[in-house]
């Protein structure tokens, strides 16, 4: 059964790794459309700015980035009504306790810590492919009105 394309924001600040990810997830699913941008603010404006294509499904973020961070990131884009829905994934470098409570805090979806190793990172983005485009149902957010989302 044919699917429609999966839309990802990718939020990496370091091209190596934003590049390693597309590569990788490429090898696993053509029907995944990934835009990358460098920082929270890139992903801010990407967000709630005139919509360049369809909004994406999932924000993959990583939190220690320039300009505006990863936990800022969360605090402004879960208080916009427009795109609180989507669910953010924290894939970052750090195992640091305050990092990870802070991100839940901060409503993320789930916190994975990036593999070192080629052959865990492919396992890693298997599961996150396979949870995300298989397991989960995610809401469209063409079936959301702005009076549901702001209640």
């Amino acid at each position: 059964m044919d699917r429609p394309p999966f839309h990802l924001l990718l939020v990496e600040d370091e091209p190596a790794d934003a590049a390693l990810f597309e590569d990788m997830l490429a090898e696993q699913d053509q029907e995944i459309m990934v835009h990358h941008v460098e920082n929270g603010q890139e992903a801010l404006d990407y967000l709630l700015g005139p919509v360049p294509g369809p909004r994406p499904q999932l924000v993959v973020l990583d939190l220690n980035m320039p300009v505006m961070d990863g936990h800022e990131f969360l605090e402004r884009v879960k208080g916009a009504a427009e795109v609180r829905t989507i669910p953010v994934l924290v894939l970052s470098t750090s195992e640091h306790p305050d990092d990870i409570v802070r991100a839940y805090d901060g409503q993320v979806s789930g916190y994975v810590v990036k593999p070192g190793s080629y052959e865990d990172y492919t396992r890693v983005l298997e599961t996150i492919r396979a949870y995300w485009l298989g397991l989960v149902r995610l809401p469209r957010l063409e079936d959301l009105s702005l009076d549901r989302m702001r209640h």
